[in-house]
């Protein structure tokens, strides 16, 4: 799972003076007036072993009085790479590195005397061993239903603050250390997925569509399911046709809560379950309904579903109620039903071999 990365005391060469626990500000510098040196370094995301790009990286310098008179930054670049620049030759540094709204490291840089540029050493960047990235929502229990599966191997992606979902969803190299990103229902969706309001001002729908679908076609894997499906729809409008207005988040949640009697259309899924049908649970008070999908999606679930506008009530027949399809060299899979709600019905087998597929 993703855990701050506050470091273990790792050696960072002759100029690591030591590791620090807290965060808290101190004086680090008197003003200087003499040498200055420039300290290059570089920020690894240890749980999923690449370079982190967007960290910021900086110091904070302090007169003899204790007043701040200057901070020193840096953001890492694609590579993980920062610097910092004419920093003042006095002594201990202290060096933090922020991620989003959290610091996570710091350590103490202590400058060889002499030296006008100091490279510090690479921190090790071993990484997870997980595949897949599990995007966390109100509505989804993936922890219990992954495990369930017998699948432990994943990683925990907070959905419910924006400025870390954007920085993983926008970022190539995280995105890519994962064979598959599973989003649940119930994260942050405005300014990610869509902006309804204009407030999007830093284009990051923009950024995130693009990265996505990018991490796709160079061969990813994403799942959808429920009240995510706007995930899909953002991004692939032409693969699945959902009930209501399109351009209107959230609009196709419409359906009836309920047990759905599904026929595995797919063949090779009803081979593999051993069914003709399954019982399909969905349990929240609604859920999207597709009408119709392009002829280039597989449907492996169909159902007659109930959906209601206002005080009247529709039946949408044999309605998808998974499906997939291929955008490049990887795949998009939808499910109009919670993994979660399932994993004691006869649908268990379906979710199963989708997810042991990944």
């Amino acid at each position: 799972m993703r855990r701050s990365i506050f470091p273990t005391c790792a050696l960072l060469g002759l100029w690591t003076a030591g590791c620090k626990s807290d965060n808290t500000l101190a004086v680090v510098v008197d003003r200087g007036t003499g040498a200055t040196v420039t300290i290059e370094g570089r920020v690894c995301d240890p749980d999923r072993g690449t370079w982190l790009e967007g960290a910021e990286v900086y110091m904070h310098l302090f007169d003899s009085d204790g007043a701040l008179y200057q901070t020193i930054s840096d953001e890492s670049d694609a590579d993980g790479i920062y610097q910092l620049v004419d920093v003042p030759v006095d002594g201990v540094q202290l060096v933090y590195v922020q991620y989003g709204n959290q610091v996570i490291d710091q350590f103490d840089v202590q400058v060889p005397e002499g030296s006008t540029y100091v490279t510090l050493p690479d921190p090790e960047c071993g990484g997870t061993d997980a595949t897949l990235a599990v995007i966390s929502g109100d509505y989804e229990d993936f922890d219990t239903t992954l495990q369930t599966m017998g699948i432990g191997n994943f990683d925990i992606i907070n959905g419910q603050t924006g400025d870390e979902l954007i920085q993983f969803l926008t970022n190539d190299a995280a995105l890519g250390a994962y064979q598959a990103i599973i989003f649940g229902g119930g994260h942050l969706e405005e300014d990610v997925f869509y902006d309804t309001n204009g407030s999007d001002v830093d284009h990051n729908v923009d950024h995130v569509r693009a990265a996505l679908q990018a991490y796709v076609e160079g061969g990813g894997t994403i799942v959808a399911t429920d009240w995510s499906y706007d995930v899909i729809e953002s991004i692939w409008p032409d693969q699945v046709t959902f009930l209501g207005d399109d351009t209107i988040p959230d609009d196709a949640q419409r359906g009836d809560a309920g047990l759905v009697v599904a026929d595995v259309v797919d063949a090779d899924l009803k081979a593999t379950v051993g069914n003709a049908q399954v019982n399909v649970d969905y349990d929240l008070i609604e859920f999207p309904v597709v009408e119709s999908v392009d002829a280039s999606t597989t449907v492996y679930l169909r159902g007659d579903v109930a959906w209601r506008e206002g005080e009247s009530s529709y039946v949408q027949s044999s309605s998808p109620l998974l499906v997939s399809f291929t955008a490049g060299s990887g795949t998009v899979w939808l499910s109009t039903f919670r993994f979660s709600a399932n994993t004691e019905t006869t649908t268990k087998s379906v979710v199963r071999s989708l997810l042991n597929g990944l």
